[in-house]
């Protein structure tokens, strides 16, 4: 790892929901994934989120799961020690809503948007992501699709 500088990266909603979902179609994708960052066999770091896709994961894990999945991922995710979970001020989220409006023939949620603008503001070029399109729209990297990364 000499001389390779890490790469920031966002973390969206689907690979956190199928971390903690056992029966998505994905969990051994998401599994593998978040331990070969977290060992930095994938040199990402900083690794950041944000409270709306903690809010959104927790949401989908309580309808689709149980609160008890729900609770274990919103406390392994705040209380480890890989992310860097961002809050949004009010200049950021006039700005993802700005952004908002102005992708009005995409289905690309305010949520997305929000995390497009704090990826944005952190030099996060790469989005760990399993819906690629909507971050490719915004310019983003999608982890692993463009990347090869799993």
């Amino acid at each position: 790892m000499s001389g390779i500088e890490p790469t920031p990266l966002f973390v969206d909603t689907g690979p956190f929901y199928a971390r903690f979902d056992r029966d998505d179609g994905l969990h051994d994708r998401a599994v593998e994934l978040f331990e070969r960052i977290r060992t930095a066999d994938l040199l990402y770091r900083p690794v950041y989120t944000s409270r709306y896709v903690l809010a959104e994961t927790t949401r989908l894990l309580v309808q689709r799961v149980s609160h008890e999945a729900a609770s274990t991922a919103l406390s392994a995710i705040r209380n480890g020690e890989l992310f860097t979970i961002l809050t949004v001020d009010e200049d950021r989220f006039e700005a993802a809503c700005e952004r908002f409006g102005q992708y009005d023939d995409q289905t690309i949620t305010l949520v997305d948007h929000l995390s497009g603008v704090l990826a944005e503001a952190h030099d996060a070029t790469h989005i760990l992501t399993f819906d690629p399109d909507d971050f490719q729209t915004l310019g983003l990297t999608a982890v692993p699709d463009d990347t090869g990364d799993g």
